[in-house]
């Protein structure tokens, strides 16, 4: 885990958001002691295929009900 100062994300912002986005969490230290701790967002390929395969739709899902409805009335 690299460590920032306050100062370093001021001063140094690109160069600490670079070790972000490679996929490294930075530890923010203020005065000497851990402040806060900044984790990289998890990556997905897609929004649209990030539930690919995890289900399963039946066989049937063309046909007609086989039930008449009372609203088709």
């Amino acid at each position: 885990m690299k460590t920032a100062t306050v100062r370093d994300l001021r001063n140094n912002f690109s160069r600490v958001s670079r070790w972000i986005a490679k996929g490294e969490t930075v530890q923010i230290v203020k005065r000497g002691r851990p402040f806060a701790r900044v984790v990289p967002e998890p990556k997905h390929s897609s929004f649209l295929g990030c539930m690919a395969g995890s289900g399963t739709l039946p066989d049937d899902l063309d046909e007609p009900v086989p039930v008449r409805w009372e609203a088709a009335e």
